[in-house]
């Protein structure tokens, strides 16, 4: 017999609450091991926690990635209000010992994200629209993946992700519920809910989510990139098949991939570059 998530979790306390007593994000920490998906190795790992704070949330993040020819690091900390609108995310990376910032807050009317970044030397700025269910999203952040798996529980009909490569770039988001997952959690057989996200309606890419039903992450794939970040003690026994958003072929094994902004989106003066890990 399945034991029910909440048996599983109900011995893990965090702010002194129970899973199913907790807030919109469960408050606490979690720590993942960032995995390379054709071999299994261990490549890093990333460290999540969330914080309750006046009228919302502190979700802090950081993790490495260190493989022979490519290093990685990031901390991020973010700054949600009640309804998990994002109000201030500020972001920093080391890509193959080149420091790189990106800074995204509401403007004084609420209204737009003002995006301020450093790199190479140089500083840059930009704005765009700020909407709801608007998550920003660096690559194997497990904070991200966090704040995303509470919009697949909500499945907004609107949804958008904002990429932090060169000035920004704000891309739809369409979450697909697919479904639940035989795994095993601190040794015990579990059903986790799986949702699709696909990142952009032009050459998109899907971020994988596998989480429980109060909102905790247990793991998020990243089938073009070629990795899995893994909560601790989650196991997937059965990993659904992948298929490549619209029919595209992915690229390679750990190439980040290129996004294209949607014809009368924001931001439509920016174009593709690398992510922030491929800058």
């Amino acid at each position: 017999m399945r034991l029910p998530l909440l048996s599983v979790l109900a011995p893990f306390v965090f702010a002194g609450a129970l899973f199913a007593q907790a807030p919109a994000l469960p408050a606490g920490q979690a720590h993942f091991t960032l995995v390379q998906a054709n071999d299994g190795k261990t490549v890093g790992s990333a460290d999540c926690s969330v914080a309750a704070a006046p009228n919302g949330y502190q979700v802090e993040s950081h993790g490495d990635l260190k493989m022979p020819k490519f290093t990685y690091s990031f901390t991020n900390s973010n700054r949600l209000d009640s309804q998990l609108n994002m109000v201030h995310d500020q972001l920093s990376g080391t890509v193959n010992g080149a420091q790189v910032t990106f800074d995204m807050k509401s403007d004084p009317s609420g209204r737009q994200f003002q995006i301020s970044i450093a790199a190479s030397g140089k500083n840059t700025t930009n704005n765009f629209d700020r909407h709801q269910h608007t998550v920003l999203l660096p690559d194997l952040d497990p904070a991200a993946y966090t704040e995303m798996v509470h919009f697949a529980i909500e499945h907004p009909a609107t949804a958008w992700i904002a990429v932090p490569k060169q000035t920004g770039l704000l891309v739809p988001a369409e979450y697909t519920a697919k479904p639940d997952v035989h795994a095993a959690f601190h040794g015990q057989p579990v059903d986790a809910h799986h949702t699709s996200v696909i990142v952009s309606d032009q050459n998109g890419i899907s971020v994988e989510l596998y989480y429980t039903s109060e909102g905790a992450l247990l793991e998020a794939d990243l089938p073009e990139q070629n990795f899995y970040v893994i909560r601790d003690d989650f196991k997937l026994q059965n990993r659904p098949h992948y298929e490549p958003p619209h029919g595209a072929a992915p690229p390679p094994n750990g190439q980040p991939p290129q996004y294209s902004v949607p014809q009368g989106g924001p931001s439509p003066q920016v174009q593709p570059m690398a992510l922030l890990q491929g800058t």
